[in-house]
């Protein structure tokens, strides 16, 4: 290979000859002499000395005309990474370095080619995109509904035109901001919560009724989800149309209907009771009224119909009437929940106002809410304990009031009405004080219940010894039974075998206060198990890992509901089995569920001997408590807190007033409970 002489090399040449010379030179001068120690430690000083100044010269040369060189390029280097258009290096600059300038020429090179493809591949993109979004702003602004695209947490980050010019006067729209500022929480929550349950999983989108915060508008609304890959909730799609111009069309035919009805009906009584001596006159004005009574019955029918109503849970319609209403007057949710069909915003809506009638009218500041079902008839009922009841003339006007909020309908719009008009809207008084007034609801068209065969009931669990009472019972134990207050709670779980490493999934409780089950202020949270759900539970519950995929463990969960259980009695229906898993749950913790326990099986084997059935299922149906979300932690808990109720009055007919008593009686009750299975 060609020495090329340039660079450092003949700097380094040049030293080494010059010290070469020097000892060589030294050498000779000495060799004329004798040689001596003095002559040798001179010439080896003198050795020492030239390859101290070779090291000196070398080490200044490289650094002045290699590191330098090197630093500097380094940072030309950087200079075009992070720069413009420039080339490469000038190889001429750095001669002594070559040929590394012409390699980092070629990297440069090959840079710039990948440079100026991805920004070409980028500039496609983005016209791309832009003449996409371009299309997509042109079909939404020409859409004549308006609408938006939240994420799961509800921020707007897509709106058209239309959204904005309908929802601006409400509040300031923009990217990144809440929906909640412009439009009412619930009822888009609730419908979420409603397409979440849908196997289809939203894809068809729902209907619903929404306002704006401020109530100044009512809007005709539809939702479709907006999925992950893995079928996670991304966001949504919400479509939105003023309701006002359809909400006053149908008013102005309900007014018509109105005046119809009461320029005939009216007439036509005159008539019949001027003429009661002419049978067939009369008969015929019969007639005319029952006709008439039909056609405004199927009028209400058809006007309930325009309503974009689902099935939903009563709790939750009733608990966003009590947080609409706040405190004032005061609101308690009780009873069974029971599935309804209706449009839940506008329901709401007339409730509410309905609540403030009653109050205005009676005088009266605490009220019940409650929901039934009877066979074909469902019903939503007020009641209040004390003050007058509400006369019948004052519930009519009510019902004939227009409510601005519902774009000037009347209440009675809402309210389902039966073949001839018959199973209205009622109010009466109690005997006790206070009154109360009925609203026909159309009862859901499903059940809520899964689809599929029966399921089997829970494997009795047989570790009795967790119910051993009293359970310091302490002052609960004196008070008479009826005056204390009980949480019914129940499990679901991923198996029966806790010890063989099985975890609650899911856990929910109801307070029992007074005699009254409180199921607007119920507590229910799903629980992350820490291991899969088997497939066979997941048959029972409905609880898969996908669900459980954000939720907190157990260790947070069971404090909380510790706290919701202080001061109460606790009840369940096998309670050895949920008493179990929750000690197994809080082992190691300062948890404990160590109260006072009642377990609804061993009080039906108590009470109804051993020969009568005692599942849940079996007792409900004896009592004819109906069954809601059955084999869910809160829907068991539901009605095995009806179940209770049922319970504790049969036990005060055989003369069981006291927690002590009862723990006394249930004590023989679990002994023999235990003898019975054995053999």
């Amino acid at each position: 290979m060609a020495i090329r002489w340039r660079g450092p090399f003949p700097w380094l040449a040049g030293a080494f000859v010059a010290n070469a010379a020097a000892v060589i030179l030294a050498a000779r001068a000495l060799a004329a002499a004798p040689l001596t120690g003095d002559s040798l430690t001179a010439l080896t000083l003198v050795a020492l000395a030239g390859a101290a100044l070779l090291f000196v010269v070398a080490w200044k040369v490289i650094d002045a005309l290699v590191m330098r060189t090197l630093r500097r390029m380094a940072t030309e280097v950087r200079a075009i990474a992070y720069g413009g258009d420039r080339p490469g290096l000038d190889p001429a600059a750095y001669a002594m370095l070559s040929p590394l300038p012409e390699a980092v020429n070629e990297i440069c090179a090959r840079m710039m080619r990948a440079k100026t493809e991805l920004a070409s591949g980028l500039a496609t993109a983005t016209r791309r995109a832009e003449d996409n979004a371009q299309r997509l702003a042109a079909i939404l602004n020409d859409l004549q509904e308006g609408v938006v695209v939240c994420t799961q947490r509800h921020e707007l980050v897509l709106y058209n035109t239309v959204a904005f010019d309908l929802l601006g006067p409400t509040a300031d729209l923009g990217l990144g901001r809440s929906l909640f500022e412009t439009l009412a929480r619930e009822p888009v929550v609730r419908t979420i919560e409603r397409l979440g349950a849908d196997p289809d999983g939203g894809g068809r989108g729902v209907p619903f009724l929404v306002g704006t915060v401020e109530g100044r508008l009512l809007l005709q609304a539809r939702m479709s989800l907006i999925r992950a890959g893995g079928g996670a909730l991304a966001g949504y799609v919400v479509t939105l149309v003023d309701a006002a111009p359809q909400l006053a069309s149908l008013s102005g035919r309900e007014a018509l209907r109105r005046e119809i009805a009461a320029g005939i009906e009216a007439p036509l009584e005159r008539i019949a009771a001027a003429l009661a001596d002419a049978p067939a006159v009369e008969a015929a004005c019969h007639a005319a009224g029952q006709a008439l009574r039909r056609a405004v019955a199927g009028y209400d029918r058809l006007l309930a119909g325009w309503w974009p109503s689902g099935d939903l849970l009563s709790t939750d319609l009733l608990s966003d009437v009590r947080d609409r209403l706040d405190t004032a007057p005061a609101v308690t949710v009780v009873g069974l929940p029971v599935w309804l069909h209706a449009e839940p915003y506008s329901l709401t809506l007339a409730l509410e106002d309905l609540v403030r009638h009653v109050a205005a009218h009676t005088g009266a500041g605490a009220f019940d809410l409650s929901a039934g079902r009877d066979g074909e008839a469902a019903w939503i009922e007020i009641r209040w304990p004390t003050g007058p009841s509400l006369p019948a003339v004052a519930m009519e006007r009510w019902l004939d009031l227009t409510l601005a909020a519902l774009g000037g309908l009347t209440a009675r719009a809402l309210l389902p009405a039966g073949p001839n008009g018959e199973g209205g809207p009622a109010c009466g008084a109690d005997e006790a004080g206070g009154g109360w007034v009925r609203l026909p609801v159309e009862p859901a068209r499903a059940s809520g219940a899964r689809s599929g065969p029966p399921l089997p009931a829970r494997p009795e669990f047989h570790d009795l010894g967790l119910l051993e009472l009293p359970r310091d019972t302490g002052d609960l134990g004196t008070r008479p039974l009826k005056s204390l207050d009980f949480v019914v709670f129940d499990t679901e779980t991923t198996g029966l075998a806790p010890s063989q490493g099985d975890r609650i999934v899911s856990i929910a409780g109801v307070r029992i206060v007074n005699g009254r089950i409180l199921s607007g202020e119920s507590f229910s949270r799903v629980i992350h198990p820490g291991r899969p759900i088997p497939p066979e539970s997941v048959r029972f519950h409905g609880i898969t890992d996908a669900m459980v995929q954000d939720k907190p463990p157990a260790r947070v969960v069971l404090p909380q509901f510790r706290a919701y259980v202080a001061g109460a009695v606790m009840v369940a229906h096998n309670a050895a089995f949920d008493l179990k898993f929750l000690e197994v749950e809080t082992a190691g913790s300062a948890v404990r569920f160590d109260g006072p326990v009642l377990d609804t099986m061993i009080l039906s084997d108590f009470l109804d001997g051993p020969d009568a059935g005692h599942s849940l299922d079996a007792i409900c149906a004896r009592y004819g408590i109906p069954l809601t979300d059955r084999h869910t932690a809160l829907g068991d808990a539901m009605a095995t807190a009806a179940v209770l109720l049922c319970q504790l009055d049969a036990l005060e007919g055989r003369g069981i007033l006291t927690l002590d008593q009862a723990a006394r009686s249930l004590d023989l009750a679990r002994v023999l409970h235990e003898r019975q299975r054995v053999l």
